[in-house]
């Protein structure tokens, strides 16, 4: 089954213990203003561009200046590397450094939230989750937080 935490804090990472193999995406949504917002982004499968998945960090943008754009891709670039790739609102970093354990996902949150000076949520979305490891709370997050997703793995 596939479970999805959202609206997670960074100290709820500070306690996660989650196998990594298990991460199917996640997200740091930074929120700037009421409207304004951006999202840093991580999928297994890739990211969606046209039919094709580009594989790396990816970031949206919802009604933020174009100097924040260009001050997150540089800031992403700098610690994950990658090729940008621009497509509307969306940012994606080709090739660039992958991961989804629960300190590096919770330290590039605590930086975004203090480089950007914003509060953010965390978003994360696991497959292949045995109905143990959901009734147990395995994983040590916060279970008033999680979501099952119905469908197939």
């Amino acid at each position: 089954m596939r479970l999805r935490y959202w609206r997670i804090g960074i100290p709820d990472l500070a306690e996660a213990n989650y196998p990594i193999e298990k991460v199917n995406h996640w997200e740091i949504k930074c929120m700037q203003g009421e409207y304004q917002h951006f999202g840093v982004f991580w999928y297994r499968y890739g990211t969606p561009y046209d039919k094709e998945p580009v594989h790396g960090i990816c970031f949206y943008y919802n009604e933020i200046p174009l100097s924040v754009v260009q001050a997150l891709t540089d800031f992403l670039m700098s610690k994950f590397g990658g090729k940008v790739i621009y497509r509307k609102t969306r940012v994606f970093l080709q090739g660039s450094n992958e991961f989804s354990d629960p300190k590096s996902i919770g330290i590039l949150a605590q930086e975004i939230s203090l480089k950007f000076n914003a509060p953010i949520e965390i978003t994360i979305e696991f497959e292949k989750v045995t109905k143990e490891e959901q009734d147990q709370n395995t994983f040590n997050l916060p279970p008033n937080k999680m979501l099952p997703i119905v469908g197939s793995d």
